[in-house]
């Protein structure tokens, strides 16, 4: 047999062969990761849950101010939850979405990168959501609710409580920020601090973060071992 025509069949069938790897790693990526967006949209039940729960307090809220809104003292607490109940919902499916609409065609060193600014992101809407909610849902939500149902003006009830109840509900946050920045500078190399944040990111970052050192495992992988696990799956 002609030893030249025997090498070029073999170069053939190698280039065959590893045209046949890289089709099939390429068809496994992608099934990891369509299978990877369909267990992160799940999450997409937070927004139902949000709309479920948001509803009968915007019902509230327009009731109340459809009653008072030409009275500045209750009309601004009002306004100021009907602001808070709508932002952060919306706020909260666009990080959510952000996520899920990231290109995961990218390398995997990029994806990571976006991921950690969404992570960034979510941690910083969530200290703020907690930051001012304690303040919303604190003097403002009394005055509305005991005014709406009971008929109370807590502005007479309780002079001497409100005005010191939102200074120091307004003196606690750069309190909070303060012991934030130095917890975050000293803990950021703990692991309990790391696990802590990421469950406060969410539990679809939490996947998505495994997801690509999964992906990142498997593309660093030697051609034979990437050739059994596409033919196993």
């Amino acid at each position: 047999m002609n030893l030249d025509l025997l090498k070029t069949e073999w170069q053939a069938r190698d280039k065959g062969l590893e045209q046949a790897v890289r089709l099939n790693t390429q068809m496994l990526r992608l099934s990891l990761l369509e299978q990877h967006r369909r267990e992160i949209s799940k999450w997409g039940w937070t927004d139902k849950y949000e709309i479920i729960a948001g509803t009968p307090v915007l019902i509230y809220l327009i009731w109340f101010l459809s009653h008072y809104i030409t009275d500045l003292k209750f009309a601004l607490p009002a306004l100021t939850i009907l602001a808070w109940t709508i932002a952060m919902p919306l706020l909260n499916h666009q990080q959510r979405h952000a996520l899920q609409d990231l290109d995961f065609a990218q390398p995997i060193t990029s994806v990571q990168r976006q991921l950690a600014e969404l992570k960034a992101g979510r941690l910083k809407l969530f200290k703020w959501a907690f930051l001012l909610g304690q303040i919303v849902w604190f003097i403002p939500f009394l005055l509305v609710l005991f005014k709406g149902v009971f008929g109370v003006d807590l502005y007479q009830k309780t002079e001497n409580f409100i005005i010191p109840s939102l200074m120091v509900s307004l003196m606690f946050i750069p309190l909070a920020i303060g012991i934030s920045k130095l917890l975050s500078g000293r803990l950021s190399r703990s692991a309990s601090f790391q696990a802590l944040t990421d469950s406060l990111a969410g539990e679809d970052y939490k996947q998505t973060r495994h997801f690509l050192k999964t992906l990142a495992q498997f593309e660093e992988m030697p051609a034979e071992s990437k050739t059994d696990a596409t033919s196993s799956h």
